[in-house]
């Protein structure tokens, strides 16, 4: 998200932060969709049609979010029939959709097969077992990947979801069973290839590439021990972001080059184009997003300074720190308000009767008073529908998003009396 100061106040383009919080009030999240597109572009820019970009739904949901890139797109990522319908609202063909995710159940896996779902990623061999008996009992051929927990393990993925033992995929030295158990049952199943996501969070432009690298081998190792031609390789994602620094991001450029040669030698060997696909969350919307609270109250405790904001964890669990990060470490942070004033050190808490409510600790930022407007960047994911949103009775935070020359409400606050 572009900021600029004018005049001593915030600006997103033409819109000043105070005058936003003014008219909607506070707490809010405001995503930027030009910074959306941009990341969008250079994804292209760098990848060319050697790969098609899916959008995991799981990083940001909302309705207008999902309408507003449906355009740009190959395809979703989505990991349960509530996505599924929300991109079905948004506007989306179900075949469109790529479905994983380890919990499937049976319900899901009917809904999602009459729905006419582009590929389900199965994880396991009772998934394969379910999607077979659902399958025969519509008269339909579902279109499956295996996923595959894979051998590997990359340690520079902060969250590693393969390579090691795990609920994810089912792993590369069993996949002879699924195989074989997909081949004794072709009237049920259409399998079109291999779904492989190793990790996330990833900053490594050495280690992104040697994941893509070792996918490609194993389709390889699949189309020679089984004679299997993979038409869809999808390779996950895992492309992190920087919450903590500025102008911290992952050189596309340097990925496309180290993979562009094996992939086309790849394709080279084989009858059928396969389908190459990367999903990616985080990487296209978090940059875009921002959580803007107001301080409401100040105190010291034993030569601390503490300012209490009318939002917190309820509306941002990962800024707080509570969303599986192993360190805390503090979102960057801005003053809105007063953005050219000294800088304090000081505590950042929400509302919220527990001490985890921490959103930042010891954090450098401008002196902050009551009646501040308080940003949180690097906030458009995983935020809004990754946090408790009902805890302790608050209202939810309203959803803008800044596109062209307007600012629009896409989603309303709602209190906890709503969700009776």
């Amino acid at each position: 998200m572009e900021l600029r100061e004018h005049k001593g106040k915030i600006y997103i383009r033409n819109f000043c932060f105070e005058d936003i919080a003014e008219e909607y009030g506070t707490p809010f999240y405001l995503y930027d969709l030009n910074t959306i597109k941009k990341k969008i572009e250079g994804f292209r820019q760098a990848f060319g049609n050697d790969i098609e970009l899916f959008y995991a739904v799981k990083a940001n949901p909302n309705l207008e979010i999902l309408k507003a890139i449906r355009e740009d797109l190959g395809g979703l990522d989505i990991s349960s029939i509530g996505e599924m319908e929300q991109s079905l609202l948004a506007g989306y063909e179900a075949a469109q959709l790529s479905f994983a995710g380890p919990g499937k159940t049976r319900v899901e896996l009917e809904e999602a097969i009459k729905q006419g779902v582009g590929i389900i990623s199965a994880e396991s061999m009772r998934e394969l077992k379910d999607i077979k008996e659902i399958a025969l009992k519509l008269c339909v051929r579902a279109n499956i990947a295996i996923r595959i927990n894979p051998k590997l393990l990359i340690n520079e993925f902060a969250i590693k979801m393969g390579g090691k033992a795990t609920q994810f995929g089912i792993d590369e030295e069993d996949i002879h069973d699924a195989i074989e158990y997909v081949r004794q049952n072709g009237d049920a199943f259409n399998m079109l290839g291999i779904h492989i996501y190793a990790g996330t969070q990833c900053m490594n432009e050495e280690a992104l590439s040697k994941n893509i690298l070792n996918i490609l081998e194993i389709a390889w190792q699949i189309k020679e021990t089984y004679g299997f031609e993979c038409r869809w390789i999808n390779f996950g994602g895992g492309f992190g972001v920087s919450y903590y620094e500025e102008n911290l991001d992952i050189n596309l450029n340097i990925i496309a080059e180290h993979i562009k040669g094996p992939i086309q030698k790849y394709k080279s060997s084989t009858k059928v184009v396969p389908r190459l696909v990367i999903e990616l969350g985080r990487y296209l919307v978090s940059e875009a997003g921002m959580y803007v609270a107001r301080v409401i109250s100040e105190k010291k405790s034993r030569g601390e300074d503490f300012f209490v904001l009318d939002g917190g964890m309820n509306h941002h669990l990962a800024a707080s720190g509570n969303l599986g990060a192993i360190l805390r470490k503090n979102y960057l942070v801005k003053n809105l308000t007063t953005p050219d004033i000294p800088e304090q050190k000081c505590n950042l808490v929400g509302p919220l009767c527990t001490p985890l409510d921490l959103m930042g600790r010891n954090v450098i930022l401008e002196q902050p008073k009551i009646g501040d407007l308080i940003g949180f960047l690097n906030s458009g994911s995983y935020g809004f529908t990754a946090s408790p949103l009902l805890f302790l009775g608050h209202e939810t935070p309203i959803e803008l998003m800044a596109r062209h020359n307007e600012i629009s409400v896409i989603r309303k606050r709602k209190g906890i009396s709503d969700f009776n």
